[in-house]
């Protein structure tokens, strides 16, 4: 199954195209005038980058390993003649559905290796990914409902 190495290698993709999305995303929130929402995102994409870093050791993806596949949501902007919500509140809102969807993939991910990982450290990380992962899937829940109130 997964060794530690295979591991650590997943769980630094899965970061890096987190923490890709997350910086692109407090772009978009500054751009729509949403500090607090850029510092949300901000923190995120720190928090993924940290995670990243640690689980390579500083070093970078090898390439040999096989990485979980995230497969980059395509969502098209609705384009009317009469615009029922700004393109900054929608990007803003794609933004978050994308970062609920990583989240949502690493969660699954963590989760199944903390069963069914052979290594009881690899469980014991995969749990604290898990649950770290549940917060922050809460955390880009509220945001949602706050901006589609």
């Amino acid at each position: 199954m997964h060794d530690s190495d295979q591991f650590l290698a997943s769980v630094g993709a899965l970061e890096s195209e987190a923490a890709r999305h997350y910086e692109k995303a407090a772009r978009q929130a500054l751009a729509a005038g949403d500090a607090e929402l850029e510092a949300f995102f901000l923190n995120l994409a720190e928090l993924a980058r940290m995670e990243a870093h640690d689980a390579l050791h500083g070093k970078p993806l090898p390439a040999a390993v096989a990485l979980p596949r995230i497969r980059p949501i395509e969502i098209e902007k609705p384009r009317t003649a009469v615009k029922v919500i700004s393109d900054e509140v929608l990007d803003l809102h794609l933004a978050l559905e994308r970062a609920l969807d990583l989240k949502r993939r690493s969660h699954s991910y963590y989760a199944t290796m903390a069963v069914l990982a052979p290594d009881p450290g690899l469980r014991k990380m995969a749990r604290a990914f898990e649950h770290d992962d549940a917060a922050h899937l809460a955390e880009i829940e509220k945001w949602i409902a706050r901006l589609t109130a």
